[in-house]
C-alpha cells in the first residue's frame, strides 16, 4: 500500500492522533500504541517496526513462548513485519479495534 493509503486506514481506525493509533507485533502478538512507544523511551522510528518490549525492562525473547512484550527488532535477520508501506519498508498491522 501506499504510504497515503497506509495513513488513511490509520485514520479511519484511530482517528488522526497518530499517538492513538494501535500496532500489534508480529512475533508475539502484543498491541502497543504509538504513545506506549514513547513512554517507553522508544525513537519514533521503532514505531510498528520493532516490538515496544525492546525498551521494556524485561522482555521475553522474541522466540519464547509467553505473553508480550518482547523483544523482536524488525530489521533483523528474520522479517515478520506483514505490511509494506510504499518505499519506507514494512512494519506491524494495525490493531483491531475494540467493536469493529
Amino acid at each position: 500500500m501506499t504510504v497515503e493509503e497506509w495513513n488513511a486506514e490509520g485514520c479511519r481506525l484511530f482517528g488522526g492522533n497518530k499517538m492513538d493509533w494501535s500496532f500489534v507485533c508480529p512475533c508475539c502478538g502484543h498491541v502497543a500504541s504509538t504513545r506506549d512507544y514513547e513512554a517507553a523511551g522508544a525513537p519514533s522510528t521503532a514505531v510498528a517496526f520493532s516490538c515496544v518490549g525492546r525498551w521494556t525492562e524485561k522482555p521475553r525473547g522474541a522466540f519464547e513462548k509467553g505473553p508480550g512484550p518482547c523483544d523482536y527488532a524488525g530489521g533483523g535477520l528474520i522479517g515478520l513485519n506483514p505490511v509494506e508501506v510504499g518505499d519506507n519498508g514494512r512494519v506491524f498491522a494495525f490493531a483491531e479495534v475494540a467493536g469493529s
